[in-house]
């Protein structure tokens, strides 16, 4: 299907989400996504429960590295989709570096 259109239901359903409730998202998370839109994401979600988790955005290839960039205090984590569910959760990186 078309990716650019469903990164901007990613963030129609973020606008909405946020609109529930003051604590579905915080300062931080709300800098780094608006960091990550400014920069050429489309859209973004919350993955993960309370305290912590990840912050999934949807961004075109062209975009991408000013996307890294404005996010580059943040760690990235690579992922493949899969059919079936997750199959492996492995952080192999120190502390330090998270």
């Amino acid at each position: 299907g078309d990716l650019d259109e469903f990164g901007g239901l990613l963030h129609d359903t973020w606008e909405l989400k946020r609109r529930l409730s003051s604590r579905i998202s915080n300062s931080t998370v709300d800098d780094a996504y608006a960091r990550a839109r400014a920069a050429g994401a489309l859209g973004g979600k919350l993955l993960g429960a309370g305290g912590g988790g990840f912050l999934l955005l949807y961004c075109p290839e062209p975009h991408q590295e000013a996307v890294r960039s404005a996010l580059a205090n943040y760690r990235e984590i690579e992922f493949a989709m899969a059919g079936d569910g997750a199959q492996l959760v492995y952080d192999d990186k120190p502390a330090s570096i998270r």
